[in-house]
């Protein structure tokens, strides 16, 4: 099947099946062959894409990755989990500093000058401001990455469709437009995104979204959702197809071919299950 995305990112952020699950695959993917080798095997089932949160062990296997295969990296800004740990560490300006100080001067400098330009929404505390500010640092840290597509973290994009921050999506597709980049959005409530933004909506190019014959993480409903994927199918990307495990990635597939949509997201473990699959096949 064409269109197969492996999402990547840091391992801590992923839930799992037990404690030692997590404490294997956060070890084991915390060295960047590891994450290099989880590609090579997306890669060999069908996957063309990358839809990545970076840390710098992922930037260094998607760099190296990316120096041997023709694959597209979708970057994700910016990185939630260590932006909140770095705020609960160092506070607003702690954290903004942090990553301020791991650019290069020519980055500093444009950072910086469009810091002062959003300076009454930095002291007002702004949300899209502060969202912005931050994801603009990390995408300016992405060096050697050859990015495509930009995304916001879904975490702050559920935070912004709650609240009806629309700003914070103007600054997505501002700051793609500038790097010559499609924009992107993932959501597990695309019914309300559509409904936000309105004719903003079609700028982005590909929204992500669960979409399973369970309904599982599909809000506000799956009627409401297949009524959205079905107007306009090649604009979505199916995600959460297998229900967490409760289908078979054959009945996900059907169900999400049914739609009219194509392709779907891959995770680590659907990767792994795929990849042993086609090699008993081939040793058979």
């Amino acid at each position: 099947m064409s269109d197969l995305v492996l999402e990547l990112k840091p391992p801590e952020a992923r839930h799992y099946r037990s404690w030692s699950d997590r404490m294997h695959a956060v070890a084991r993917f915390h060295q960047p062959d590891e994450v290099h080798a989880l590609c090579e095997k997306a890669y060999d089932v069908g996957a063309r894409a990358v839809l990545a949160v970076v840390d710098p062990t992922i930037r260094e296997a998607l760099t190296a990755f990316q120096q041997w295969r023709d694959v597209l990296v979708w970057a994700v800004v910016p990185n939630m989990q260590a932006f909140i740990r770095d705020l609960t560490d160092l506070g607003m300006v702690g954290a903004a500093r942090a990553r301020f100080f791991k650019l290069r001067p020519s980055d500093m400098i444009r950072v910086g000058l469009g810091a002062v330009a959003q300076v009454g929404g930095v002291l007002k505390k702004d949300f899209a401001t502060g969202v912005n500010l931050v994801a603009g640092m990390e995408l300016a840290g992405l060096r050697g990455l050859e990015v495509s597509r930009l995304f916001l973290h879904p975490q702050a994009t559920e935070v912004a469709l709650a609240g009806g921050v629309t700003g914070v999506f103007t600054n997505v597709l501002a700051q793609a437009e500038r790097l010559g980049v499609d924009a992107g959005i993932v959501t597990n409530n695309p019914v309300r995104a559509a409904e936000l933004l309105g004719d903003d909506f079609h700028r982005f190019a590909v929204v992500i979204s669960p979409c399973n014959p369970k309904g599982y993480k599909m809000f506000p409903s799956r009627e409401a959702c297949e009524r959205l994927f079905r107007a306009d199918p090649g604009r979505f990307l199916p995600s959460e197809i297998t229900a967490g495990g409760a289908v078979s990635w054959a009945g996900g597939l059907a169900y999400v071919r049914a739609l009219g949509l194509k392709g779907a997201m891959l995770d680590p473990m659907q990767v792994e299950e795929a990849f042993r699959g086609r090699a008993a096949g081939r040793a058979s």
